[in-house]
């Protein structure tokens, strides 16, 4: 590829901290072989129709390399059973795929027993993998999503069966209810939130397939709807990808750091169908401060799919949570915003601490500018600068207008 603005740049930095499709096909492959696993005859959960499919970070296509080699990726899937909480406690449905996650990792020699976590069960792999997976137990409840909806006064988004379908109860085994039957439960809305994320998105979503179909992949898939979600790749994907990456280089070892969700919603809100990275980084970092909302004293990230849910609830119980973000946004506004302003291929230190110098030297290492390109670099920051200059703060992407 040959490198020669900040779009590209930039576009080869995100590829450069995304997860590979290698990888990818890695995980898909051992999330489907776990998913056969629990429906296959001998199951003892076969009856209720085992589906597992992916949540989170890999659904929504944001997924970034750990920054330390011997970190993992850490992969969130959902074990939906099609029964009901008279079926099942909370505490039951979670022994009832844990136990046959259990028979599945002696099967087939893994070294880690799955661990009990909260509301999920962790499978590590021991080979060269680098990922973990972690499988969260769950029941469809769309009935007691909508009603909740209807309740709380969203009626129009209770009404949305493609936002509401796929709601489901989970377990949580620090809930006083845990151990009841029937209980309220948990609910969840992972592929709901997925199906409004990629509404974000559309056109974009849209012609990110078509590329990947077009560029030699018909051999591979019969159509453009064949094309797995984690190959596509849209500017707002990546640019999530950009800031949660800046986001872990400044503050990765701090449990107080801006959470994945936050800046995935905050970033959908603001992007405007941009359809190209650099002009999304623009867009969304000069706005998405603005989708924070105020409600009686209390800052509150919505759930797009439920209103009611505050992705930022710890913010009042943490308020250094809150200082934190607005510290992020500061530096992911100053450090992107000097590396727009500035030569392509001359990252300031900021930018390149904030994406890890051994990412930017890999990148750097792999330009393939014309020769000679001297001149035509000189040319470049010379009609950068002076169209900076001219535009005074309109070319700052850190100034709210």
């Amino acid at each position: 590829m040959t490198i020669r603005d900040h779009e590209s740049y930039l576009n080869e930095v995100a590829d450069a901290i995304g997860i590979s499709a290698d990888m990818a096909e890695r995980a898909v492959s051992r999330y489907k072989s776990i998913g056969e696993w629990l429906d296959r005859k001998a199951s003892k959960i076969a009856q209720y129709d085992p589906h597992v499919y992916t949540q989170g970070s890999f659904l929504l296509g944001t997924v970034i390399r750990p920054i330390g080699d011997a970190d993992e990726f850490d992969i969130d899937l959902v074990c939906k059973l099609n029964g009901n909480n008279y079926d099942f406690s909370m505490a039951e449905l979670k022994q009832a795929v844990g136990s046959e996650l259990h028979e599945y990792a002696n099967a087939h020699s893994m070294k880690n027993e799955p661990e009990d976590k909260r509301r999920c069960w962790t499978m590590e792999y021991a080979d060269q993998a680098k990922f973990h997976l972690d499988v969260l137990p769950a029941l469809p409840n769309q009935t007691g999503y909508k009603l909740l909806l209807e309740q709380r006064g969203h009626s129009a988004l209770a009404g949305s069966d493609t936002l509401t379908e796929t709601a489901i109860g989970i377990t949580d085994k620090e809930l006083p209810q845990y151990r009841g039957k029937p209980a309220d439960w948990p609910t969840s809305n992972p592929k709901g939130y997925a199906a409004w994320f990629h509404e974000r998105q559309a056109a974009a979503v849209t012609k990110s397939r078509e590329m990947v179909f077009e560029e030699g992949k018909r051999r591979i898939y019969a159509s453009v709807d064949d094309v797995p979600q984690y190959r596509v790749k849209t500017p707002l994907q990546k640019c999530i990808q950009l800031l949660k990456r800046h986001r872990d280089s400044g503050y990765g070892g701090d449990e107080d750091k801006p959470i994945s969700i936050i800046i995935t919603t905050l970033s959908a809100h603001a992007y405007r169908d941009e359809g190209t990275l650099s002009a999304t980084l623009r867009t969304v970092l000069t706005t998405m401060e603005h989708f924070i909302e105020e409600r009686g004293g209390t800052s509150w990230v919505a759930n797009p799919v439920n209103p009611e849910e505050n992705f930022a609830d710890k913010w009042a119980e943490v308020p250094r949570r809150k200082q934190v973000f607005n510290e992020w946004l500061d530096r992911a506004r100053r450090d992107f915003g000097a590396y727009l302003n500035g030569p392509f291929d001359s990252p300031p230190d900021g930018f390149t601490r904030s994406m890890s110098e051994s990412t930017v030297k890999r990148v750097l290492k792999s330009l393939a500018l014309a020769t000679p390109a001297i001149a035509t670099i000189a040319e470049q920051a010379s009609a950068e600068a002076a169209h900076n200059e001219s535009a005074g703060e309109a070319s700052k992407p850190w100034v709210i207008r």
